[in-house]
């Protein structure tokens, strides 16, 4: 069995000093652009493939570069390393090749895959080329024609990136032909940056599907960096999950990495919601964790609806036009709302995010509803475990990034609002089949509605009083419809109660990092 343990980058490209620990055999590179993930993938060829380092390659000239990885092969751990200096225009290499590590480079076969899938004719080291010789090599006997002959791969270098990436895919299912029914003595190391690029969503998952197999094969691993979550989020327990993601992100002019431990298994349960419906989280700046679906539909609507200079006056100190006009965007903040699906979920998210993130991004929004007594202590847990103090009073909370609401999301719901907002779909609706209205039952529908808004008064809680309303007059709608839709309306007839816009004010000022 041969397996990368971790690679050590220093002073090179954007990297200033990270080491990476690879748990299984497949890493995911994730951040959005610029990040450069790309770094990553060649600094790995350029150790495993003894390529040239050239000047570009030193984030600083005046300091030593240097690449290890430490390898598992026949059961022992060897470092493979190199030096670079850079002087007077010419770079000078050391390498600590002796006779283990000789032999183990002759045994590796670096893949590598751009991602404008650009074809390097002149380079018998191009991925696409090595790819060929791979399959060729396992399966001559079954291959005889070569069918895939490097003749025709160099002729596609002209050929647009959607006919490159198809090929692609093609020649990793034939690699798995390949090796399907032999023992893969030598070590196959994938490194594809963007899978996803120039694929429709259908490809994308099949490209995943063919990387998922490749990994699981003897004497393989597979790093791609990508933009896709779909490619993040394809979690097998045992073989591939959060600790694999590798999060990348540029700070300070130097690219940083994180990692997130799941050792005994204690983020499982978020691995199964990020493979359904939240693995954007991934991608983003900052992240304003929800109970469910309907605060999770309803505040972007909020954010984008609002007139904001109505309940806070921007700093526009430090800030650019762009800036300002875009301050409560939370596409242009790269913000991520993620429904936790339940509100004790909201302890392992914080824990979580908090990990991922940097802890000012992470904001958690709760109700306080009959049952708060259970929630705070299940927050004061939860700031304990992240910030490592002892004593926190609710006071604390919002210090630490906890917005607890007055009461359910649903209580700023203006009450009067409710009923003009279902009034006003009903007389859409009767307008609609006004051949066929029956006034009676219109007139009866709004008696049941003003009863059933005067019922709200004494509801209990107050969410599930909304909801039987709801059912009443909107059965055919969806309860993601109807969120949508009400939460559109209010923002844009100001129905929401004055409070929660000064809180989701507040939460925005959390995220101004120019403040």
């Amino acid at each position: 069995m041969i397996h990368i343990k971790s690679v050590h980058i220093v002073n090179f490209r954007s990297i200033e000093n990270e080491t990476i620990s690879f748990w299984s055999n497949k890493t995911v590179l994730v951040w959005k652009n610029w990040s450069w993930k790309t770094v990553i993938l060649k600094a790995i060829e350029k150790l495993l493939n003894s390529k040239k380092i050239k000047e570009k390659d030193f984030k600083n000239p005046k300091r030593k570069l240097s690449l290890e990885a430490i390898i598992t092969y026949e059961w022992k751990d060897i470092s493979i390393y190199l030096e670079a200096y850079f002087d007077w225009k010419e770079t000078k290499i050391e390498r600590n090749d002796n006779e283990d590590t000789i032999k183990l480079l002759e045994k590796i076969n670096i893949i590598y895959i751009p991602s404008d899938r650009k074809i390097n004719k002149e380079n018998n080291e191009d991925g696409y080329l090595k790819l060929i010789d791979l399959i060729l090599k396992n399966k001559e006997e079954k291959i005889k024609e070569g069918r895939f002959s490097k003749e025709k791969i160099k002729e596609l270098n002209d050929k647009s990136g959607e006919k490159k990436t198809t090929l692609l895919v093609s020649l990793l299912k034939l690699y798995l032909y390949s090796v399907s029914d032999r023992q893969n003595k030598n070590f196959t190391i994938f490194l594809i940056d963007q899978p996803e690029n120039f694929l429709h969503p259908h490809a994308t998952k099949m490209i995943d599907s063919i990387l998922q197999d490749i990994w699981e094969t003897e004497n393989t691993q597979v790093l791609y960096s990508t933009h896709s979550p779909d490619l993040v989020s394809n979690f097998r327990k045992d073989k591939y999950e959060i600790s694999d993601v590798v999060f990348v992100k540029m700070e300070e002019n130097s690219t940083k990495i994180k990692k997130i431990d799941n050792s005994w298994g204690r983020f499982n349960k978020i691995m199964i919601n990020l493979i359904f419906k939240n693995a954007w989280v991934f991608f983003s700046d900052y992240v304003i964790l929800v109970e469910g679906e309907t605060e999770k539909i309803s505040i972007p609507n909020i954010y984008e609806n609002t007139k904001w200079e109505n309940y806070y006056k921007i700093n526009k100190d430090w800030l650019t036009k762009e800036e300002i006009d875009n301050y409560f965007n939370l596409n242009y903040k790269n913000v991520s709302i993620i429904d936790v699906w339940w509100k004790w979920a909201l302890y392992e998210w914080y824990i979580f995010s908090c990990e991922l993130f940097w802890k000012e991004n992470v904001v958690a929004l709760i109700d306080k509803d009959d049952n708060f007594y259970v929630d705070r202590d299940m927050i004061i847990k939860a700031i304990r475990k992240v910030h490592k103090v002892w004593f926190v009073y609710e006071n604390d909370f919002k210090k630490y990034n906890w917005i607890v609401l007055d009461w359910e999301f649903e209580n700023y719901y203006k009450v009067d609002s409710i009923k003009q907002y279902i009034k006003s779909e009903v007389d859409e609706r009767a307008k609609e089949f006004w051949d066929e209205f029956d006034q009676e039952k219109y007139e009866l529908s709004l008696k049941k509605l003003d009863n059933k808004i005067d019922s709200l008064k004494y509801a209990k809680k107050i969410s599930t009083a909304y909801e039987s309303i709801f059912n009443i007059f909107f059965r055919k709608y969806s309860k993601p419809t109807i969120a949508f839709n009400l939460s559109t309306w209010l923002t844009k007839n100001n129905w929401y109660d004055e409070k929660l816009y000064k809180i989701f004010a507040s939460i925005i000022e959390k995220f101004d990092t120019k403040k």
